[in-house]
């Protein structure tokens, strides 16, 4: 009679490894934390930005767009191949973030060339679902609760946005980047920084 082959690691070692990929995913997000606090802010501004501008009357804020989000691709792909010569380990958990995030930059690309066909309000609409749907996925990978929070901010912006004005869902972009990105890109970096001092 055959027997099953048994593993020899206990219940309690298989979940401490897992927990051990989830805290060195989580602290590499913290660590490198730049891009989630980086866009987060470019992004808020580009926002806030372009409504003021409107709302001050002059209509071609909307230029803010074209130089900053290049200028933060430049910035972004620099630090990208910084950081990558310093990577060493790679588990997992890393692996399913890099996936899920190169899904998000895909779509989001995808998205802003639906912008020329459909107009601001249906893209600001899929921008922020897009922003929740990267931030709720990680949240819930990490098990860091304030990212799942901006997540669900970011899907109730969206929501919201419907039933604004293209100007008033700049705003709302703003809003659903300062929950789903800033405040808890801040939040895991200070975890990570409380924890390294321990």
């Amino acid at each position: 009679m055959k027997t099953e082959p048994q593993s020899d690691l206990q219940p309690q070692e298989s979940l401490a490894i897992i927990n051990s990929m989830i805290q060195t995913a989580k602290n590499k997000l913290a660590d490198d934390g730049f891009y989630i606090i980086f866009w987060g802010w470019l992004v808020f501004a580009a926002s806030l930005i372009h409504y003021t501008g409107i709302q001050t009357g002059y209509y071609q804020a909307g230029i803010v767009w074209s130089i900053l989000m290049p200028a933060g691709g430049l910035v972004s792909y620099l630090y990208g191949r910084k950081a990558n010569k310093k990577e060493t380990v790679k588990t997992y958990i890393n692996s399913y973030l890099h996936y899920s995030w190169l899904a998000f930059g895909v779509a989001l690309a995808i998205t802003l060339v639906f912008f020329n066909v459909h107009g601001l309000k249906s893209t600001y609409f899929f921008l922020m679902l897009l922003y929740g749907m990267a931030t709720f996925i990680s949240g819930g990978i990490l098990n860091f609760r304030p990212l799942v929070i901006g997540g669900l901010c970011s899907f109730a912006c969206a929501i919201a946005s419907v039933f604004l004005s293209d100007q008033q869902q700049l705003l709302c972009i703003a809003i659903a980047l300062l929950c789903s990105y800033i405040i808890p890109g801040h939040l895991l970096r200070k975890e990570y920084k409380s924890q390294a001092h321990v």
